[in-house]
């Protein structure tokens, strides 16, 4: 019961494992949720760089607009009122970009910081191809490290006509990288966040002084390389990993106006700690909870799970027929107290109805062995009547025969007292007989009481049949039996062999009792006692006087010690359950009542 168990063992096991699996799954599903929202905050960075970039080239774009036209007013050989004119633009706000007039030759004569200067040949550069080959519309190439000013710059440029349509010329704002990209981290909210940009091309567009920045997104330009851009304009090319302090998160998105691409990372030391920040209260949460759970299960183990398990050992014990140390309280509370001392109970009931039925399968046995005895003495005993019988036939037979012929012949007696003697020897005799064929039967009857063959019976038929069948021992006995029966009876469950022996019998004993003319009246009738039970009872009734005088061997009518007539009907009757009712007095007529209970009446 306190033994350790490895199944506890490996129960407290399964949970910690479980418990970290919870914490492992945790710790992705945050990871990735962390990794989602970082995405989010760089597509909204990259839209709002993107923006203030787009915003930056249509300055751009409307200070050319205007130079243009004030150049189609003037003449295209007037370096030095071009000059002024550039200069005049060259305002605070674009201080940090170079203008310059490319004229129709493709040279770069004039530009906005040093005037009118060496032309410089810049006929291969695509931004003034364009130009050229599409006036009035801007045109923006690929960063340059400019001739002039020798700094990164990302060219904006317009091509000029006069107005018979002549190509002049081309104006071209040369805007620093440099303090674009300065400009643009202004516009950045979260920190940890930084960027690069890149053409199309994928042509880094960071000046030297940002070349730690550059670095830095230079890995991942291979992959950007494998994309293409037209059909995934943007996307995430990796994620941070909590393990590797090098890896970083890197978002692209191709720009929706012009052809470069912004390349944003968000420093991994950040990501980190916005990761731990959302990790570590859920991480805090689901230690609590373990916790929790640990206690909650220790205490249901010690207030419900042991005393289950001590009653589950009482039981046990109870079922093989133990007797377990129960004590009077399992440690756990107060219903499993009260339940421990009810078993208990139930083991001292149980052990004591135990012993009770060994005591009656004790006695049951004593009284098997005394009924068997019982039984083998009747059945000797019966066995013995019934050898008498047949042995007391053969004398009794002789002396009836002698008797009769000694009594019909006289054989020369003229003493008449001699002539009585023989007359009584022969009535002794036959009285003798006749007890022997009553011990016969009745010892007959008790032996095969097990062997009836009910039917449904019709009263009114056997009783008729029998009445029919001691029809001559009647007309000797100057005797009439009357039927009063009922027109609706029920009838019978019985054996009809035997239920025509107990009438006959009965009707037997009424001969024998009566020595006056009259009649025996046989009715039946139903009666209900008080718990509803229905009997039918057949009722035979002696209406002659019963004789009073002693006979001639000296004994009353009625008290015949040798007639069993009545001894054997009531054995037949106990075979089918019914009662014999018989009723004797000086005063009154002779009455014998049959009973049949309700098992055997059949509607």
């Amino acid at each position: 019961m306190n033994k350790p168990s490895l199944s506890q063992g490996f129960a407290f096991i399964t949970a910690i494992i479980v418990f970290l699996i919870i914490a492992i799954l945790m710790t992705y599903e945050t990871y990735l949720e962390n990794s989602n929202r970082i995405t989010r905050q760089m597509e909204s960075e990259a839209t709002r760089i993107d923006r203030a970039l787009i915003i930056e080239i249509e300055h751009s774009s409307h200070l050319l607009q205007g130079m243009g036209q004030e150049i189609t007013h003037m003449n295209p050989d007037d370096l030095n009122g071009i000059a002024f004119l550039l200069r005049s633009f060259d305002t605070t706000a674009t201080i940090h970009h170079v203008i310059s007039w490319i004229g129709a030759d493709n040279r770069n004569v004039v530009s906005s910081n040093k005037g009118v200067h060496n032309p410089v040949d810049v006929s291969d550069s695509d931004y003034v191809k364009a130009a050229f080959a599409t006036p009035w519309k801007i045109q923006i190439g690929n960063p340059i490290n400019g001739r002039v000013s020798n700094i990164w710059a990302l060219p904006v440029a317009l091509g000029i006509t006069d107005a018979t349509g002549k190509y002049i010329g081309t104006i071209e704002i040369s805007m620093d990288i440099y303090t674009i990209s300065h400009d643009l981290q202004r516009v950045i909210k979260q920190s940890g966040i930084s960027f690069t940009i890149y053409s199309k091309s994928l042509l880094p567009l960071m000046q030297k002084s940002d070349e730690e920045n550059l670095l830095k997104f230079d890995g991942y330009r291979d992959r950007l390389k494998s994309i293409n851009l037209n059909q995934a304009p943007s996307g995430l090319l990796s994620r941070a990993s909590p393990f590797d302090s090098s890896s970083m998160y890197v978002y692209y998105e191709l720009s929706a106006t012009y052809p470069y691409v912004l390349v944003l990372g968000y420093d991994n030391a950040a990501s980190n700690a916005a990761l731990w920040a959302l990790l570590l209260p859920r991480l805090t949460e689901l230690f609590l909870l373990g916790v929790f759970m640990l206690s909650l299960l220790w205490l249901v183990r010690l207030r419900i799970i042991k005393p289950i398990a001590v009653l589950a050992d009482y039981t046990r014990a109870l079922i093989n027929g133990e007797r377990p140390p129960a004590p009077d309280s399992t440690g756990g509370v107060e219903e499993l107290n009260a339940l421990a001392r009810q078993i208990r109970r139930l083991h001292e009931y149980i052990a004591e109805t135990r012993r009770i039925e060994e005591e009656n399968k004790n006695k049951n046995i004593i009284l098997r062995n005394s009924k068997e005895a019982a039984d083998l003495s009747n059945r000797i005993k019966i066995e013995f009547l019934i050898s008498m019988s047949h042995a007391l036939r053969t004398p009794l037979n002789t002396i009836l025969g002698f008797s009769e012929i000694m009594k019909r012949q006289g054989l020369g007696f003229e003493n008449k007292q001699h002539l009585q003697y023989i007359k009584d020897i022969h009535e002794a005799a036959q009285q003798l007989k006749a007890l022997t064929e009553d011990m016969q039967k009745l010892s007959s009857a008790e032996l095969g009481m097990g062997d009836l063959q009910e039917k449904h019976i019709d009263i009114r038929f056997i009783l008729s049949k029998c009445v029919r069948t001691v029809s001559k021992i009647l007309q000797d006995n100057r005797l009439h039996v009357e039927l009063r029966l009922p027109d609706v009876m029920p009838r019978l469950l019985m054996d009809e062999q035997r239920l025509e022996q107990i009438i006959v019998n009965i009707i037997m004993t009424i001969i024998s009792e009566s020595n006056a003319v009259g009649h025996i009246i046989i009715r039946t009738y139903t009666e209900s006692d008080a718990g509803g039970n229905e009997t039918l009872c057949i009722a035979f009734t002696d209406t002659g006087a019963t004789a009073e005088e002693p006979d001639t061997n000296g004994r009353q009518k009625g008290e015949d010690p040798a007639y069993i007539g009545v001894p054997l009907t009531r054995a037949l009757l106990a075979m089918h359950h019914a009662q014999l009712e018989v009723k004797t007095a000086a005063d009154k007529p002779d009455l014998v009542i049959i009973r049949f209970p309700k098992e055997r009446l059949v509607y």
